[in-house]
């Protein structure tokens, strides 16, 4: 309990002292480039293009490895049960392939 309260009472000091900035202070941003991503092109691409892209960029497609249809399979797998994808395993299968080929190794 003691450990909780101390946390808690971190977390408001922080909080505190950023919103006591003062009338000198100024907001600083940047301007991001808008990069899109492209995926090859073949069956599934839209599909793959859909679901992928609910969760993350579609760079994470593209910065991968050339992986066998076995990873990539694991690869899918592995945002259904453990990150929670909504793909049914039709969709699966589908992007499964087009994974597959698009940025498989052809194993």
């Amino acid at each position: 309990m003691k450990q909780i309260l101390m946390i808690a009472a971190i977390i408001i000091v922080m909080t505190a002292g950023l919103a006591s900035s003062g009338p000198g202070d100024s907001i600083k941003s940047i301007d991001l480039p808008d990069v899109k991503t492209v995926l090859a092109d073949g069956p599934g691409k839209d599909t793959s293009e859909k679901f992928c892209n609910l969760c993350h960029s579609l760079d994470y497609i593209t910065m991968q490895p050339r992986f066998s249809r076995v990873q990539w399979t694991g690869t899918v797998n592995k945002m259904i049960k453990t990150f929670g994808a909504p793909i049914s395993d039709e969709d699966a299968k589908v992007i499964i392939n087009y994974l597959a080929t698009a940025y498989g190794n052809g194993k």
